[in-house]
């Protein structure tokens, strides 16, 4: 008999079992998309730092906060935490269809192992690998997905899944496929125990084996508890499968006999007795030493009473639910991703989007389902096909060239990017000139000159032996040279022009020109990426050995965010520790690629489509130092960057310099939508309830007047730039046009006020 005649025979017999399955199913849907909304549910997880009894206890309290709609929601929140349980049906099922087919195929004769692995992978593989591909092509096209360049991929690939982070790695309802392969790879044993022993003995044996395991590990394996319980490694579910398998052996022995004791009142009253039981018991540590085998016998025996007389049609509900039943594999391996993917996160979403995020999610899993299938049959046809034709090593010589045709596709489409329009990938694209400090978090590479191109930039940093951008200056001063200090972020540094353009550069030249016959120098120690507490921190390092006569902040609207960053994180976030961005490591992981795609294609279509602001557009336009209501930024935000001006203030004051704040605004508030190329069109500035234009500037001038530091905005010379847009049209700083406004615009300031420039 064929593998196909042989499903649609037991399709036939067994309708209930579909139905089973489609039971199974449904509950674990709605557990992850209770699961979801609601949280996790403490009862039947044990883990580490697992709650006291009370609090497991208490989170089954019904909720109370949504009038008549209670009784529902606890309904439903209910069955989806007990619709995990699903998991115990599915492998009793399991056990029970492959040892039925088993049995008629081979009675009580020893298994062919080449054929029964065989078979296993061909069953469990093919839809397996299929999907892992099309997850891995999302992440190559989204950035969601399965990462080509996570090992941990291709170890899911493999269907290894057994620590801990590997459990749950992508979507956590995979850790099922790895617990079933290698129930099936230990199946040959079983199957001889079974040919040996009665199926009662086997049984017992297993639940005695099982149980003892879950119980001594849940005492043991403390680090490893979830993974053990949950099933990371198959002994720990060994009863539920063995009782699937005892049950084919004893119904295909005497099947008349087994559906009389199946529906008899005592075993219905004992199926009742342990799921009933299984409640409290599932609250405690050593009582989910048990609580699998008792639901899931306990279900099986109850669900097979109501449909097994249930017959086979495509109609109705049955007929969804034989065919939920007959797809429930290539379901089960979807549902997960669409139910993270369409499900809104946490309780505080509308009832509304999560029922049409339920909607879409049920046909989203449908249609990939189906979609996955189909696929995965004409490639398994084709390559029967090319088996034929070719034989095995051709059809796999085959393969390895498609593999590795699309690959160097790829890659060749990498290195385009990278020739052409290079990104900003694996940290920071500053990266390549910068290096770790273990006070000021990072700084440039001491004397080096380096060419960075990414996202429009193309332009070279040198940096002195200190690690700060430009010239080196003595220490000690010489009598009448008015020297000045700048500090701030890239804007200061400069990001986008080469060093020898950046503005304190210029500005040095600007002053010399405007104050014939005095000496200026100006040490600039701006670095990208440096805040409100770098910049106390260099001042306080570097001010008493250079004594400026001034010093000036370069200033950007973002400070106020950037001050409550720890240094750490955000030095961990420039990427020191990721490969080279130019690294064959990088082509493999096809970052430039997959950075391109991402915004140049998909968040613009997904602005357009969706009516979201494209994420790294509103990043780059600083729209959110303008949004208003933030505590974040108004509260503590402002009083975390007066305390680190008041720092500098006092040095100043110790050392005879003045203070100046040179004002930067967002390219947003100098230019319009056409001029920067990632300007989000759904964002509207003109909305006063959203947005508050002065808001940046409102509160610097106001700190800066609080400590009596000296305040100079910069929009408008900014605004007078001709075209009337300083800014890179594809990124977030200056241009060379803007370096120079503003360079000239301190020089007229400066020279203009003989309060602020001392000693001349």
């Amino acid at each position: 008999m064929s593998a196909k005649s042989e499903k649609q025979t037991l399709a036939r017999q067994f309708t209930w079992l579909d139905l089973v399955k489609a039971v199974a199913l449904t509950g674990i849907f709605l557990n992850h998309l209770v699961e979801r909304i609601f949280g996790y549910p403490e009862i039947a997880n044990p883990r580490v730092g697992w709650p006291a009894f009370s609090a497991r206890f208490e989170q089954l309290r019904p909720l109370t906060d949504h009038g008549i709609l209670n009784a529902p929601i606890n309904l439903l929140r209910w069955t989806g935490w007990f619709g995990e349980h699903g998991v115990e049906l599915f492998l009793i099922v399991s056990g029970f269809g492959l040892t039925w087919g088993l049995l008629a195929r081979y009675g009580n004769k020893a298994l062919p192992l080449r054929d029964f692995y065989f078979r296993r992978a061909e069953r469990i593989y093919p839809l397996w690998w299929g999907a892992h591909l099309a997850f891995m092509a999302l992440w190559l096209l989204t950035g969601l997905g399965l990462s080509m360049a996570d090992p941990a991929t291709y170890m899911s690939f493999l269907g290894i899944r057994v620590t801990p982070y590997l459990l749950y790695y992508f979507t956590p309802a995979w850790w099922y496929i790895g617990l079933l392969l290698q129930l099936y790879l230990v199946y040959p044993l079983l199957w001889e125990a079974l040919r040996r022993w009665s199926p009662g003995k086997l049984l017992i044996a297993s639940c005695g084996i099982g149980i003892a395991a879950r119980a001594v590990g849940s005492l043991i394996f403390t680090n490893y508890l979830e993974a053990w319980l949950r099933g990371a490694i198959f002994i720990t579910r060994l009863p539920e499968f063995v009782f699937g398998i005892s049950l084919a052996a004893w119904m295909f022995r005497d099947p008349q006999h087994i559906d009389a004791r199946m529906r008899a009142p005592s075993t219905i009253i004992l199926a009742l007795a342990a799921c009933l039981v299984s409640f409290p018991l599932a609250l405690t540590l050593l009582g989910m030493a048990v609580v699998p085998f008792l639901l899931g016998a306990g279900m099986l025996v109850l669900l097979y009473v109501v449909l097994r007389k249930i017959k086979n049609s495509k109609r109705g509900i049955v007929g969804l639910g034989s065919w939920v039943g007959r797809h429930s594999y290539s379901l089960y391996i979807v549902h997960h991703p669409c139910v993270q993917l369409f499900i809104p996160k946490g309780p505080a979403v509308s009832g509304k989007r999560a029922v049409v995020g339920f909607f879409i999610a049920v046909i989203a899993m449908a249609i990939s389902a189906l979609l996955l299938e189909l696929v995965v049959k004409r490639v398994l046809m084709r390559l029967g096909r090319w088996k034929l034709k070719v034989g095995t090593l051709g059809a796999a010589a085959r393969v390895a060239v498609i593999v590795a045709g699309v690959a160097l596709v790829l890659a060749a489409g990498d290195l385009a990017v990278r020739r052409f329009a290079p990104q900003e990938v694996l940290g920071w694209g500053e990266r390549a000139s910068l290096e770790p400090d273990p006070v000021l978090g990072w700084r440039l590479k001491p004397s080096r000159t380096t060419r960075l191109r990414w996202e429009g930039y193309d332009y070279t940093v040198t940096s002195n032996s200190l690690g700060f951008p430009g010239p080196e200056y003595p220490e000690l001063k010489e009598p009448g040279v008015i020297r000045v200090m700048t500090v701030g972020d890239a804007f200061t540094s400069a990001e986008g022009v080469n060093t020898d353009q950046a503005w304190p550069r210029l500005l040095e030249a600007d002053l010399a020109q405007g104050l014939p016959g005095q000496r200026v120098e100006v040490l600039n120690f701006g670095i990208t990426g440096f805040g409100p507490i770098q910049y106390a921190l260099v001042f306080e390092k570097y001010a008493p050995v250079y004594r400026p006569d001034l010093l000036i902040i370069g200033f950007f609207v973002n400070e106020y965010e950037d001050v409550s960053m720890n240094v750490e994180k955000f030095r961990d976030s420039i990427g020191f520790d990721l490969p080279s961005q130019d690294s064959w490591r990088s082509i493999a992981q096809f970052a430039q690629l997959r950075s391109f795609i991402k915004l140049e294609l998909r968040q613009p279509l997904m602005e357009l489509v969706v009516g979201k602001p494209r994420d790294h557009g509103y990043f780059l336009g600083n729209f959110s130092a303008l949004e208003k209501g933030r505590t974040d930024i108004n509260v503590i935000g402002r009083q975390r960057v007066a305390e680190h001006l008041e720092r500098i203030k006092a040095v100043a004051d110790r050392i005879g310099a003045k203070v100046l704040i040179a004002m930067i605004p967002a390219s947003v508030q100098v230019c319009g939508p056409a001029q920067l190329a990632y300007y989000p069109k759904p964002v509207d500035l003109t909305d006063s309830e959203r947005f508050d234009m002065e808001q940046p500037q409102r509160m610097t001038r106001g700190i800066a007047s609080s400590l009596g530091i000296a305040y100079h905005d910069l929009r408008a010379v900014l605004k007078s730039v001709a075209g009337g847009c300083a800014y890179h049209p594809k990124n977030m700083h200056w241009t060379v046009d803007g370096h120079k406004a503003v360079a000239e615009d301190l020089a007229r300031t400066l020279i203009s006020d003989p309060d602020i420039l001392l000693r001349r």
